[in-house]
């Protein structure tokens, strides 16, 4: 056998001619096989690209959250608060206040770049008051959800909040609303400070989770400026620790701080909640210094049933200061998640000499704790001296 048939020959064996049916059934084959491979690169790619887009997600998250405060950043001025604050005077509100005033007149491109995305201008009006608010431009969240479509959020509230301000200020003889203080703990996209604030009361508000505080940041520079709003973007608690903060996955803005893992602890009523970074909590108390020579009329508490750690560790506000007016979420349930004895939270607002109602603060038709222990509501605490 000379070369060329040796060559053919092989040419045979390892590329064999396919005719008719044959040819057919090899190129379907061949279809299949390209198709499926096709399919797997398919998969492998969307895969990576999420991985990315989690990489890209945690770096943001990380971003926003290291040290649990905003970052401000420019060439002309860095200022990143890294440095401790001083617990023990007027300092740590003063940081707090050079910090927004920053957000607002040195914008930081990351956060345009990846936030700005996230939020949108909507339409707000109460009481003859109408502004544009900045809240999340999906409607996967209640607040913004409710804002977008009816321009107008927790109308009761809102307005039991204004008459029990304005209560105060005519009691105690007070001219100047920003001599008059509220605390919101729980501050979610900002609406009770961006409204209240308008008023000129002065409101510090307490908020845990980075990207809300974002977007409270954010409703500042747009509607508060020159208010007497300060933004406290941390998580509180009975003791300075390290936590976890979830998300809701069906309400990308409510969350929740949760320091103990385990199953029973991720989900919030029927509603699953998502991991999503650590955060340092701090202590009302911290505050007190601060806030022991002011008018403090109104408390403002919905933090998923952290409620009775923050008053567990600022007792003083309610045994020694005896603020008037306390509005708190009540969720049985979750207050026993978090820790605290729903019997003993109720009791201890009525052995300190508060009323309780469940239609507002100046309405008189208050309940007992047997009545509402099994309940999950909106409670109004009504000081006796008031």
């Amino acid at each position: 056998m000379d070369s060329l048939d040796l060559i053919s020959s092989k040419k045979e064996k390892y590329f064999p001619k396919y005719k008719g049916k044959k040819l057919k059934k090899y190129i379907i084959i061949s279809l299949i096989i390209l198709i499926i491979c096709d399919l797997s690169n398919s998969y492998f790619i969307i895969k990576l690209n999420k991985k990315v887009s989690n990489m890209s997600r945690n770096y943001e998250l990380s971003y926003l959250s290291k040290n649990n405060e905003i970052q401000i950043n420019n060439k002309n001025h860095i200022n990143r608060f890294d440095k401790p604050f001083i617990r023990n005077d007027n300092n740590i509100i003063k940081e707090y206040i050079i910090r927004q005033k920053n957000f607002c007149n040195y914008p930081d491109k990351y956060f345009n770049k990846k936030f700005e995305e996230l939020i949108k201008l909507t339409k707000f009006s109460f009481k003859n008051i109408s502004y544009e608010m900045y809240t999340y431009a999906r409607e996967k969240d209640g607040m913004s959800r409710e804002i977008i479509k009816t321009g107008k959020y927790e109308p009761s509230h809102m307005s039991n909040f204004l008459d029990a301000l304005k209560y105060y200020a005519e009691k105690n003889k007070i001219n100047r609303n920003e001599d008059i203080f509220m605390l919101d703990i729980g501050g979610n996209l900002g609406a009770y400070p961006s409204f209240l604030g308008k008023f000129g009361y002065s409101i510090l508000t307490f908020e845990a989770s980075p990207r809300n505080s974002y977007i409270i940041y954010k409703n500042y520079c747009h509607i508060n400026k020159n208010s007497n709003i300060i933004i406290i973007n941390k998580g509180l608690s009975n003791e300075e620790r390290t936590c976890n903060y979830y998300s809701q996955t069906i309400q990308i803005g409510n969350g929740a701080v949760l320091c103990n893992e385990n199953k029973n602890l991720t989900r919030a009523g029927n509603l699953m909640l998502k991991k999503e970074f650590e955060i340092k909590l701090t202590k009302l108390s911290n505050f007190l210094p601060y806030l022991s020579n002011k008018n403090i009329a109104l408390i403002k508490l919905d933090i998923e049933g952290g409620e009775g750690k923050v008053i567990e560790d600022a007792i003083e506000l309610i045994s020694k200061y005896h603020v008037p007016f306390i509005f708190s979420e009540f969720d049985p349930k979750y207050l026993e998640k978090q820790g605290t004895n729903p019997k003993k939270f109720l009791e201890l607002f009525i052995n300190n000499g508060y009323k309780i109602s469940f239609k507002g603060f100046l309405n008189k038709d208050y309940i007992t704790p047997k009545e509402i222990l099994s309940h999950h509501c909106n409670l109004y605490f009504i000081y006796n001296g008031i």
